[in-house]
């Protein structure tokens, strides 16, 4: 049924989501595959890589939180079992720190913490996360953390519709469309990406969209992606 509707999408709206996709880099590409696997899976749909300065990969690995085995040094089947996390578990001890980690989704404080003990000089995250927005920086927690020369630098999120679909995967699995947090996150201007998230739910459609690849999944979700942009700014502009 989806491939059906994805067939009969006008040329133009197929053309701008194939534009966007094509922009993406390797390590984008990586970590948005390794985000949809974990959605796929029932997982909480995050993924991450690390590569170098210029792009070569040198690790990636996705959420695992609901898995009952994984890869050799990675989490699973914990609270521990995030994405970042898994990524920097696979990373040598006392390795420089220059590496670059792409996330699909803005880091928690647990993997802000994990990517700060680790050797990583930049992260990049696609979607935003009002959950966790502002726990990067250490440096008001002490001295030593204060004085540190070497910060990583926090590059995200981004402002167009692939930024928008990666925190709207994040909210497809177990969730956070309802309840306390759910309720917080509508409070901080969430309400249209978690009305979408809920609806593909009720009517079957998330599961459904196991089927797409993620680049097919984001085409067909383009016009939702866009819709929730568009509320987003009209919150933004009205907060």
């Amino acid at each position: 049924m989806l491939r059906f509707i994805l067939a009969t999408m006008t040329r133009e709206a197929a053309a701008t989501a194939a534009e966007l996709w094509s922009g993406l880099d390797d390590p984008w590409l990586e970590a948005f595959r390794q985000a949809w696997d974990a959605f796929r899976t029932g997982n909480i749909a995050i993924g991450a890589c690390a590569s170098t300065p210029e792009g070569v990969i040198v690790h990636a690995a996705r959420n695992r939180v609901a898995d009952s085995d994984g890869p050799p040094g990675e989490v699973f089947g914990s609270t521990l079992a995030h994405a970042e996390a898994n990524v920097m578990a696979r990373l040598p001890y006392r390795q420089t720190a220059r590496l670059v980690l792409t996330t699909t989704l803005e880091p928690c404080l647990q993997c802000s913490a994990v990517i700060r003990l680790g050797p990583v000089a930049t992260v990049r995250y696609a979607g935003a996360d009002a959950l966790w927005a502002g726990c990067h920086d250490f440096s008001p927690l002490s001295p030593r953390e204060a004085a540190r020369p070497a910060k990583v630098t926090m590059t995200g999120p981004r402002s167009d519709e692939i930024g928008m679909f990666a925190t709207l995967m994040s909210r497809l699995g177990p969730g956070l469309v309802t309840g306390p947090a759910g309720d917080w996150l509508r409070a901080a201007g969430e309400g249209e990406l978690l009305d979408v998230a809920r609806d593909l739910q009720e009517r079957g459609e998330a599961e459904r969209l196991t089927a797409l690849e993620v680049d097919e999944a984001f085409e067909y979700l383009l016009p939702r992606l866009r819709s929730i942009l568009n509320a987003a700014a009209s919150y933004h502009a009205s907060a």
